[in-house]
């Protein structure tokens, strides 16, 4: 019969400070870093309240948009039976609906000043997450943003942002978290749109000063990146050395990098607390935290052609689930009342599809 230790593995501690999370937020280190990073951002800080409220509010309502920037959903809106509706549906109702924009006229305005200032494209993100869990509610299933619209509905749809806006701090090991969610300013980050070459981002894990590990982030295969190894290797390891380190002040983090094509400059994209709550792509947290790794010669982990199976799942599906029907799922009656909305959705559209087939 096998010992007790041998029955399961005891996940080791990751201590994180509040300081930690401080020094990944967006606005900590983008002005050290900013020639390091592929694109201009633009960080509007602090986020009103009238603007966090709406970020909160569990409907979605969106702002009423000239014909120029409508998206897919600009034009919908919740009736008084909490269905959906567009806007020209009834004009007394839509009279009485209220723009949630002018809870924040201020921010509303910047983003749509700062979308033409930048090309007409931006992604966006708040401290330190980005609503890549929400990009199955845009047409072309990405954070690419061309519309204040555009904008409010990958916010309001993405479980990161609600965790950057209520839980950021949770995963501190020390007392003084409290203290700094009382006193922490929100910020609303608008980036450039630069498209990247996904089988050229890489997330970095340094312990304790010491960069040990390098995970190809986008988890399909590309034949090309085996023998870019331990070019990847230096490349980024010289960035870490020379620009990173000196800089930064954690002791232990994460970091994601681009790399062009040629392996000519290594970009910043963003960092991240070394903290289980950081994806690890390749790795799992207890082998970076446990192991024993080089630190003169970090490991580098690809999605190889006889593993990539292992990896056929899409990045952040777990997400692409309306969180009505994450609630249902937890209570029989709900999801009773969630199945005959559902029909009453469908007869609605069978409906008004026989009426333009009449017509």
């Amino acid at each position: 019969m096998p010992s007790s230790t041998e029955d399961y593995t005891v996940l080791s501690n990751v201590v994180v400070t509040s300081q930690d999370v401080l020094n990944c937020c967006y606005s900590s280190w983008y002005p050290t870093f900013k020639d390091l990073t592929v694109s201009e951002a633009k960080i509007i800080r602090p986020l009103p309240a009238g603007f966090l409220n709406y970020l909160n509010e569990d409907d979605i309502r969106l702002p009423k948009v000239r014909p120029c920037e409508r998206t897919p959903f600009s034009e919908v809106r919740p009736t008084s039976d909490n269905e959906y509706s567009d806007w020209s549906d009834d004009e007394d109702s839509s009279n009485a609906y209220q723009d949630p924009s002018e809870a924040f006229k201020d921010v509303h305005k910047t983003i749509i000043s700062t979308i033409s200032e930048f090309g007409g494209v931006v992604t966006p993100k708040l401290n330190w997450s980005a609503p890549q869990d929400a990009t199955w509610m845009m047409v072309d299933n990405s954070t690419r943003c061309r519309s204040a619209n555009d904008v409010y509905l990958l916010l309001k749809s993405s479980d990161y942002i609600n965790h950057d806006l209520g839980y950021a701090f949770d995963i501190v090991t020390e007392e003084s978290a409290q203290d700094e969610v009382k006193g922490l300013e929100f910020e609303l980050v608008l980036k450039k749109w630069f498209d990247f070459n996904p089988a050229m981002e890489f997330r970095c894990f340094v312990k304790d000063r010491q960069l040990l590990a390098i995970s190809q982030r986008d988890l399909n295969y590309y034949d090309f990146l085996e023998d870019l190894k331990d070019k990847i290797i230096d490349k980024i390891g010289a960035c870490f050395d020379d620009s990173l380190l000196p800089k930064f002040e954690s002791n232990s983090f994460t970091f994601d990098v681009y790399l062009d094509r040629d392996l000519r400059k290594v970009y910043l994209v963003d960092f991240n607390p070394f903290a289980r709550t950081t994806s690890s792509y390749l790795f799992s947290w207890n082998e970076l935290i446990t192991g024993k790794f080089d630190a003169a010669d970090p490991e580098i982990r690809l999605v190889t052609q006889h593993n990539s199976g292992r990896f056929a799942c899409k990045e952040h599906s777990q997400n692409h689930v309306p969180k009505d029907v994450v609630d249902a799922s937890m209570d029989s009656a709900a999801m009773v009342e969630l199945a005959k909305e559902w029909e009453r959705a469908l007869r609605q559209k069978s409906d008004l599809a026989d009426n333009s087939e009449e017509k």
